[in-house]
Parts: C-alpha cells; sequence; structure tokens
C-alpha cells in the first residue's frame, strides 16, 4: 500500500492525478438554502478497488519460456506475467459522493484517514460470492479520496457558512 501521509492500512492518500477527470463541483443548478441563497455542493470521488495480496504463486505456475535468445525469453515472460496479472485483476468501483454540509464531509475524511470507512466498505465489498470466487487466496480492498479533492470541496462547502462560521 502506497502512503503519502500517515493513515490507516489499506487507505491510500495521493494528490491529483491526471488519470481521472478534475471533481465536479456543483452550485448553479443546486437547491436553494431556506433564506432563498443558493446552496453550494461538492462531489468527492471515492474508489474502492479489491486485489489479491500475493500473486507469486500465479506467476511461477503461469510464467515460463524456452526460448534460447535471452531477450526474447525475458520479452515472452514479461508478457506472460503482464497476462497473468491482468486476469487475476478483481476490478474496482468509483463512486461520486455529493456533499452539501461541511460537517459530513469533514466527518467523511476523517473516516476515511482514520480507517472507518475502509472496514465499512468490506462488509459491503467482499462479500460472500467474492470470497467464493477467489478461494483460498487472500484479497484486500484498496479505498482512495484524492486530498486535492476534499480540500476543493472543502474550500467551496465554507461558502455555505456563515461569516461567523468560517472565521
Amino acid at each position: 500500500v502506497c502512503c503519502a501521509m500517515a493513515a490507516a492500512p489499506g487507505v491510500r492518500v495521493r494528490r491529483r492525478t491526471s488519470r481521472f477527470p478534475r471533481m465536479q463541483m456543483h452550485g448553479r443548478a443546486g437547491r436553494e438554502a431556506a433564506d432563498g441563497t443558493e446552496k453550494r455542493t461538492c462531489d468527492i470521488r471515492l474508489r474502492v478497488r479489491a486485489e489479491y495480496c500475493h500473486h507469486d504463486a500465479a506467476l511461477q505456475e503461469s510464467v515460463f519460456s524456452n526460448k534460447p535468445d535471452p531477450l526474447e525469453r525475458q520479452l515472452e515472460r514479461f508478457s506472460q506475467a503482464v497476462a497473468t496479472l491482468k486476469s487475476r485483476d478483481l476490478g474496482a468501483i468509483i463512486c461520486d459522493i455529493k456533499f452539501s454540509a461541511l460537517t459530513y464531509l469533514d466527518a467523511f475524511w476523517r473516516d476515511y484517514l482514520n480507517g472507518s470507512l475502509l472496514e465499512a466498505l468490506k462488509g459491503v465489498f467482499i462479500t460472500d460470492s467474492l470470497k467464493q470466487a477467489v478461494g483460498h487466496e487472500a484479497i484486500r480492498l484498496l479505498v482512495n479520496v484524492d486530498e486535492d479533492d476534499y480540500e476543493a470541496g472543502r474550500r467551496r462547502l465554507l461558502g455555505n457558512a456563515s461569516p461567523s462560521a468560517a472565521a
């Protein structure tokens, strides 16, 4: 597990990558607050991925080459290893969660950092059918929320707070 800052096991905190689009900020077409002002919202992207803990045995069983040329042998073994790892991909789910209250966003982020969110999601994603499909192999759940998304969402939702609460 790659950690950019201290976090619970299985929780990765990372800065924005170009692999996924930026978080969408809503507010224009959003709901009006009771006082008639525009209520801002933000979407935070949650990525949940299940993966095998160990790949050694599967790679040892499926990667072999008897080509005489060392370079060709290495390329064939690499190609087989890539194919084996791709075939073992358990998939990922990406959720965009809409927040309109800063307290809920902060509680979500706290639960993410301390591992409570990961533990709660294990019961949802690591089902009996998934356990049956992978057999006796150990699997783990990885949960990711970009810190940049959280910070941008927090700044956006501060606009919903009263001037005294934002200070």
